[in-house]
């Protein structure tokens, strides 16, 4: 009989082997939503050249390096956002919000001083471990993404193409501009531009939940179990492994799209 620290190691790796077939599983349908064509003979033999190419503007340990500074840069204000004194004191304190407003700034800051004295330390330490794991993670992805875009070169460019971007990477100016190109959408400058693009963006759904509902008027509604045939529930049965007296407590009514569902709001 299992002690309960083995038989906890033991549901433990389970769980854990579980979990990793789970993210395989997950991870083929991801990467069959993308198919892409093979490459043709003429792609083929022109891929050192683009692999070339790709190796100057990715070289080893780049990307993990880019997206660590990534979340870096993400992280810190975000953490400042969410940790101001007013926030972690409606947080570690049963006082209302007016209650808390009615202190000074400085009242404030020393409750939140005394309540956490290693905040600042503390975030430190969230972000480090952040910026560490998602540096780790996406170093995992950086030599997929190199034959990636290795391929996507060799398909969008020809040889005359490609020899004339090698050519220009070899140059002062081009090799600074290949290791540059990349890590320029993480650039602060990029981001901030970016963030400031988001209300614009969201905006120019419009109201996507009526859309969808006009597009799909004239389409015919899902069918409920009282719409199916004595024959279709038979066969439902059969296909789930039911008796099918049970199929009507199976099936769960159609539900009407909603902005929910969607993942917008108006």
């Amino acid at each position: 009989m299992a002690t309960p620290l083995a038989a906890q190691a033991q549901t433990g790796a389970a769980t854990e082997e579980v979990s990793q077939q789970r993210l395989e599983e997950i991870s083929s349908m991801m990467s069959n939503l993308f198919v892409a064509d093979p490459l043709t003979a003429e792609q083929e033999a022109r891929l050192p050249a683009a692999q070339a190419v790709v190796g100057a503007m990715m070289p080893d340990g780049f990307y993990g390096t880019m997206m660590a500074d990534i979340v870096d840069k993400m992280m810190r204000p975000m953490m400042t956002m969410f940790s101001s004194p007013e926030i972690i004191l409606s947080a570690r304190l049963d006082l209302d919000e007016e209650a808390i407003g009615q202190l000074t700034e400085a009242e404030q800051a020393e409750i939140s001083a005394m309540l956490d004295p290693a905040f600042d330390q503390r975030v430190d330490a969230i972000i480090g471990v952040m910026t560490e794991k998602m540096g780790g993670m996406f170093a995992v992805m950086e030599d997929p993404m190199r034959e990636g875009l290795s391929k996507a070169y060799a398909v969008r460019f020809d040889d005359n193409q490609l020899a004339d971007i090698a050519t220009f990477f070899a140059t002062p100016t081009g090799s600074a501009y290949a290791k540059e190109s990349m890590a320029l959408f993480s650039d602060p400058q990029v981001m901030q531009a970016s963030m400031k693009a988001l209300p614009a963006m969201m905006s120019s759904f419009g109201n996507i939940e009526t859309a969808m509902e006009e597009t799909m008027a004239n389409l015919p509604e899902e069918a409920a179990y009282s719409d199916l045939t004595a024959a279709q529930r038979q066969r439902l049965a059969e296909l789930l492994g039911i008796e099918p007296e049970d199929l009507s407590e199976v099936i769960k009514p159609p539900r009407p799209m909603a902005s929910d569902e969607t993942g917008m709001v108006d």
